[in-house]
């Protein structure tokens, strides 16, 4: 099994816009920078590690899924 490493507040300040190379990440990955924007108007950023911005927002998708609040998901943007 696959263990991704999850930013602190600290580690989630450093981090800018873009896919970029980050040693949070897997050889071949990238950290890219996603925003969320819910029902309702409302909108969360993140980052996470991917090979690609498909694959992150698949990453994203699977993850609302397993929390049961994909349906409150308006659009995945990430760069």
């Amino acid at each position: 099994m696959l263990m991704k490493k999850i930013l602190n507040v600290s580690e989630m300040k450093q981090v800018r816009g873009g896919a970029v190379p980050s040693s949070y990440c897997r050889e071949g990955e990238k950290l890219y920078t996603c925003v969320t924007i819910w029902q309702g108007g409302a909108s969360t950023s993140g980052s996470v590690c991917a090979t690609s911005r498909a694959m992150a927002k698949t990453s994203l998708n699977l993850a609302y899924h397993a929390q049961f609040v994909k349906e409150d998901v308006r659009v995945i943007r990430c760069l």
